[in-house]
């Protein structure tokens, strides 16, 4: 399959100057290019990772990456295939990535694909930190939505040819759904929404070890900061530790409310067959963390 993990997300941002405050100042990511309407970012390198965009809050799109321009193609068929309307753009509007292809969501989400420019290949994570806070790269994101999980994920493998990797059910019925086009754990994560307005949980960053937990900690503190949540350990099922969804974690907001996800540690499945946990009320916040019980509230009732 010709997808890889996410290469970029763009995120709508109540202020632009007090988000960069956030996101420049305070993580540490690099302008590439700032306008009065957005601004761009990077983590490392000369491709754009985040977009914000001046005005409201939560995700206005998100982008997969592919190795070539030929891969669109193969993606083009599906969607054909499956009589869902996309769009073609020649021209790239961000640093690092060429030729796009975009479509709609059975969510409403904007998805794009995207191949690299130049000898950048797009959507390959790097996870080898500079020995500051800065987070090496986006990893990956958790949407929210109206849609049922499980018709989202149908669409996902069926159309674009994801894997189920995890889904987590509460008296039978899907409340959440993680997805891989890689090996990786998960790329995509989609969750039924509390605030029915609400279309974003968290965007991802990629954290290389526990000591760069530490440094970002540090950084936070020093900046007049608190983690939501986390650090700690997302567990599939109650004291599974090396199975789908054991990947560390900590969790922020930037200033328009948006919630930042700080991620390591994701193990790689081939095709194993996913996990379906049934979570009782009582296990939910074991599962969301299995190193402690603190998870607050609006980890799991606030998006954007």
């Amino acid at each position: 399959m010709p997808i890889n993990r996410i290469d970029h997300a763009a995120i709508r941002v109540t202020d632009l100057g007090q988000s960069l405050e956030w996101y420049e100042g305070v993580l540490g990511l690099t302008v590439l290019e700032r306008t009065p309407q957005r601004a761009l970012l990077a983590c490392s390198g000369d491709g754009a990772d985040l977009t914000l965009i001046a005005g409201g809050q939560s995700i206005d799109s998100f982008t997969f990456g592919v190795d070539h321009a030929d891969d669109l193609e193969e993606i083009q068929a599906r969607l054909d295939g499956a009589g869902v309307a996309y769009e073609r753009y020649s021209e790239p509007d961000r640093p690092g990535q060429g030729t796009l292809l975009g479509l709609d969501l059975p969510s409403g989400h904007r998805m794009e694909f995207a191949a690299g420019s130049g000898n950048r290949v797009a959507g390959r994570t790097h996870t080898t930190s500079d020995g500051t806070f800065r987070p090496t790269d986006i990893d990956h994101i958790n949407l929210l939505g109206e849609t049922d999980p499980q018709e989202f994920s149908d669409f996902m493998k069926m159309v674009l040819g994801f894997k189920q990797s995890l889904v987590m059910t509460f008296a039978g019925k899907w409340a959440a759904s993680w997805l891989r086009a890689t090996r990786m754990d998960h790329d995509l994560a989609y969750m039924q929404a509390v605030r029915p307005a609400d279309r974003l949980h968290h965007v991802a960053f990629a954290v290389e070890d526990g000591n760069h937990y530490f440094r970002i900690s540090d950084r936070l503190t020093e900046t007049g900061h608190r983690w939501e949540f986390g650090p700690g350990r997302h567990m599939g099922s109650p004291r599974d530790t090396q199975g789908f969804g054991t990947n560390n974690f900590a969790y922020a907001f930037d200033p328009t409310g948006n919630r930042n996800e700080f991620s390591s540690g994701m193990n790689e499945f081939d095709d194993a067959e996913f996990l379906v946990a049934e979570v009782r009320p009582d296990q939910l916040t074991e599962v969301m963390n299995g190193w402690a019980s603190n998870m607050p509230e609006s980890f799991m009732t606030i998006g954007s």
